[in-house]
């Protein structure tokens, strides 16, 4: 049955849940602050690689799939170029992904050479995860708020949602300074928000701190063919031209709660190892750093599920590998249409492991 489902929050989450109630035949409202988003800010590389157990490997892998069913129906901007990675233990990690039937594969130096040909450091080994792209972020979720707007969504830009409105045990919708905005169904979508919506409904979902920047160059001829995990940062190139550099060292696994550096320094740094290691560099400076508030559970793990009787919360780490997966897990379970396999997909992520926080 057609709901009315507000949406608090209009990152990748959000929007890509968006997206998948209106196809679904849901009224559907997206509320955005106004803030900085965190996908604008992200790397955006889509991978199941990096993971924390089995359960969340198996979730970003279908993450990746995720992308290739929403990319033959939007026309969204991401590419698939694989990744070159020599930040982690090649043989181990090989053993792990191989486990797993991920496709990996051992390059040599040689093998790395040729297809990276403008590394001034090449390494003796590398991992090659052949089926990992790159999700082109300052955009990203503007596309799919377009695609959700063209099937009857409404985006609300600009109003803050100060908590969520109750009646009883049940939500009834968001409140904002103007008012109650009404709704059958609340998701809470809104990155480093969440917490404190949630606790307007009495929940707790606890978030850790997680800044970082995020370092662009200007617009470069064609450098890098792939994503590269190297132990000097994490980088690639953007159809645009520009390379696209966290400023932390192993961004992904990165736990730091407190930025050290100014932006300017932190940027400088990162671009000094971008030079020592690829070619074509010495005279080019970085144009933009943004600083970016990931969304991170307290656990690292998302945070996906029923808050209270009308009230779902989705929150998580990376977004941009998950974003699609999620938005159609999500749009199942709220639609009570999760098969067996879904709910085991999403049983280790339910927010009631944060009952005694």
């Amino acid at each position: 049955m057609a709901q009315s489902v507000v949406i608090v929050g209009a990152g990748i989450i959000g929007a890509a849940t968006a997206l998948r109630l209106a196809q679904a035949g849901h009224a559907v409202r997206l509320i955005s602050a106004g803030l900085p988003e965190a996908t604008r800010a992200a790397f955006g590389w889509v991978n199941a690689s990096f993971f924390i157990d089995d359960d969340h490997h198996h979730l970003r892998a279908a993450g990746i799939a995720a992308w290739h069913r929403l990319t033959t129906a939007v026309p969204i901007s991401v590419t698939w170029p694989g990744c070159l990675c020599w930040d982690v233990d090649v043989e181990d990690t090989y053993t792990k992904l191989r486990a797993f039937d991920y496709p990996v594969e051992i390059l040599t130096q040689a093998q790395i050479a040729a297809r990276e040909p403008s590394l001034k450091i090449v390494p003796a080994q590398a991992l090659f995860f052949p089926t990992e792209g790159a999700a082109h972020s300052p955009d990203l979720s503007g596309q799919l708020l377009r695609a959700a707007q063209d099937l009857g969504a409404q985006l609300i830009s600009n109003v803050r949602v100060n908590g969520i409105a109750m009646q009883g045990d049940r939500a009834v919708g968001v409140e904002t300074a103007e008012g109650v905005i009404v709704a059958d169904q609340v998701i809470i979508a809104a990155g480093t928000g969440t917490s404190a919506l949630a606790q307007s409904v009495g929940v707790q979902v606890p978030l850790a701190l997680r800044p970082a920047y995020i370092m662009r160059t200007s617009p470069q001829p064609p450098l890098l063919r792939h994503i590269l995990a190297t132990p000097d940062g994490e980088i690639r190139q953007e159809p645009s031209g520009q390379l696209l550099m966290p400023v932390a060292v192993g961004h992904q696994g990165d736990r730091s709660d407190v930025l050290t550096q100014t932006p300017v320094s932190a940027a400088d740094d990162a671009m000094m190892r971008l030079r020592r290691l690829i070619a074509g560099l010495e005279d080019v400076q970085w144009s933009e750093t943004l600083r970016a508030e990931r969304p991170v559970p307290a656990d690292d793990l998302p945070v996906v599920g029923a808050l209270a009787e009308g009230v779902y919360v989705a929150v998580l780490h990376s977004g941009i590998t998950l974003g699609p997966i999620m938005a159609e897990l999500i749009a199942a379970d709220i639609d009570g249409k999760l098969s067996n396999a879904e709910g085991a997909m999403l049983a280790p992520y339910r927010p009631h492991r944060f009952a005694g926080a």
